[in-house]
Order: C-alpha cells, then structure tokens, then sequence
C-alpha cells in the first residue's frame, strides 16, 4: 500500500495484476512438484520422468478393479463392460501362469503395477497400429494415470517389464520402449540389477 499510494489507479492495478500473476506461476511449480509417483516398494531413486508421459493430464476412462500379475489387470470400462487388459508393449517375469513358476522379480513387478492403479482411475490407450485384442481376448493398452503418467513406459525404465516389441505396435512407441530398457539396463535398476535374482 505504501508503494502504490500517489500511484494512479491504472498503474496500480497493472502492479497488482503482475503480483497475482507471479504469484500464480509459483503455485503452477509447485503443484506441478508434487505429482510425482511416491515411491511404491521403498526404492530410493524410482524413476517418474519417461519420454512417454504426456504434457498434460489425461481425462479417466477406467477403473482398475484388480491387477493379475506386473503387466495384466481387469478394468471396468466407462461404457459399463470389464475387460481383461494386458499392458502393450511390455512383458514383466511371470507370476501367475501355473504351467510356470514364479519368475525373477515376478513379484516385485506385479506389486508396483498394484501400487500404482489398483482401485483407481485411469485412461486406457488404444494404438492403431496395434491388435485390439491378444489372443486370450485380453485388451491391448497403454495406461496412464490421470495425472498423466505413462504406466507402460514407467514399469520399463524402472526395470520391471522388457519391452516387447515383437508384435504389432507404432514405430515411435516401439524406439522409446526399447531405448526405456536400454537406460534401465545401464543404470542396473531392478531385474536388471546385479543381485536381482540371487535367492
């Protein structure tokens, strides 16, 4: 007040208006800070940033109700169905296939994904240039959260799921997947860690 008195009306205004502006980009960066995906497992150093993650937020189209294993989960649809949807473009160590047993970090993988999208809403992501369905009938989908992270991309560079790029896929998905898991072999996270699979 002490500054603006003597001021006009209109170069205060403009004065208060920078002020309220200022004040409001602050606000964006620190809410933006606080997105971040606390980490599920206790892991120092999870990584949250992926070339996958979308600028925005993403508008919900699903719940998740339950997750089988580290890359399969079953949602119900807005449109009222529930579908089996298996991760696209990813493979995480089996856990629940009885034919086989638990595979290296099989759990590790499946408790993230259940820390990350069980019981909450997400955006399933169809690619064109992908099937619709494998063939188990399961939904093919990339997922992200609704504050926009690629849940796909994430399990990758964190080291629980390879990329699986061997079946139908867009290109430029198949190059940032496999460059995901180039980065989490270098920097050893997870089942690619040294010791990630001594018993």
């Amino acid at each position: 007040y002490i500054i603006m008195y003597g001021m006009n009306s209109g170069l205060a205004r403009i004065l208060v208006l920078i002020v309220v502006l200022g004040a409001l980009g602050a606000g964006l960066i620190i809410a933006d800070d606080s997105k971040k995906i606390p980490d599920a497992i206790g892991q120092e150093g999870i990584v949250t940033s992926t070339l996958g993650i979308p600028a925005a937020a993403v508008e919900a189209n699903a719940e998740v109700m339950r997750v089988v294993d580290g890359d399969t989960l079953v949602a119900l649809l807005d449109n009222g169905e529930t579908w089996t949807v298996r991760l696209l473009g990813i493979d995480t160590p089996e856990t629940v296939d009885p034919r086989k047993a638990v595979e290296c970090f099989g759990k590790e993988a499946s408790q993230t994904l259940t820390d990350l999208v069980d019981g909450t809403r997400v955006y399933l992501e169809a690619d064109i240039e992908a099937d619709e369905r494998d063939r188990y009938g399961r939904l093919l989908r990339n997922i992200y959260l609704s504050d926009g992270t690629d849940v796909n991309a994430l399990l990758v560079v964190n080291g629980y799921a390879h990329a699986l790029t061997s079946f139908p896929l867009n290109a430029e998905r198949k190059v940032e997947l496999r460059e995901l898991e180039r980065e989490a072999r270098e920097a050893e996270r997870g089942l690619w860690a040294l010791d990630a699979c001594k018993k």
